[in-house]
């Protein structure tokens, strides 16, 4: 299994959870906008911190797992990580913490 397969499972879960989530909200223009706004800050800072922490070399991808996209020197396949995270804690508190009685 390369990267692009692992993340093509983790991000369709975290999106059916996510859309479920917001099919169930009644404020879904405030939780897409902060989910929006929290994916840009963590991609930003994705690309910021990966390439630095490759370039230092702490750490390295085998080439073959790869699909050879970059971003600098961080692979494509690192920004489904923030992008899954961005989705599935939002999703997951809104659909755990249920509607509140009024």
């Amino acid at each position: 299994m390369n990267f692009l397969q692992l993340n093509a499972i983790f991000l369709s879960l975290a999106a059916l959870i996510f859309v479920a989530a917001l099919w169930r909200c009644p404020k879904k223009r405030t939780v897409s906008t902060a989910v929006l706004v929290s994916l840009l800050v963590m991609v930003g800072l994705t690309v910021v911190f990966d390439n630095l922490m490759i370039a230092s070399g702490l750490f390295d991808y085998a080439g073959e797992t790869l699909n050879g996209l970059h971003i600098g020197l961080a692979p494509i396949e690192d920004f489904a990580y923030p992008l899954g995270g961005v989705l599935l804690l939002p999703g997951l508190w809104l659909l755990l913490t249920g509607r509140k009685k009024s």
